[in-house]
């Protein structure tokens, strides 16, 4: 019903019966070609994916140990322990999600101070900061995720 629609406004256009025919089938006109003056169309492609199509293989707990310097980059799952940074007064954190929603962190310290960092995304406008520590995720894949640790400026 569409294509007759259109087919008959193209027709009640002026164009040849070619053209009607050709929009009928689908198939573009000669008409429909762009003119020098208008612009070319742009295509919207689909963005790039920040996130690996396939979980990453966790830290082992020496990598997640290092971590105790303040600087690090580890892979996680949920219930991965990250040790504290005393230098830098935060942690250990408790990693209690990760998922298509992001990553969750609990950190309680020495006086029972509770930090929860939820729903942490790549490219999420920054970094979360505890104290002096700075937890970046660089990635999310399944149920693991690439989390950055530094000290904060």
């Amino acid at each position: 019903m569409c294509a007759l629609v259109l087919a008959a406004a193209l027709t009640g256009c002026g164009s040849d019966d070619e053209g009607a025919k050709a929009a009928a089938s689908g198939a573009p006109s000669r008409s429909a070609e762009p003119s020098s003056a208008s612009p070319a169309p742009t295509r919207s492609s689909p963005l790039p994916s920040p996130t690996p199509a396939k979980p990453m293989k966790p830290s082992t707990p020496a990598q997640l140990r290092a971590c105790a310097d303040g600087t690090c980059t580890v892979v996680v799952t949920k219930g991965t322990e990250i040790p504290r940074v005393d230098g830098l007064r935060a942690g250990p954190f408790t990693v209690t999600d990760v998922g298509a929603e992001g990553v969750d962190l609990t950190s309680v310290d020495a006086t029972g101070f509770t930090s929860n960092l939820l729903g942490q995304r790549p490219g999420q406008g920054g970094p979360s900061t505890v104290n002096g520590l700075s937890i970046a995720v660089v990635s999310i894949a399944g149920d693991t995720a690439e989390l950055r640790l530094f000290p904060a400026e």
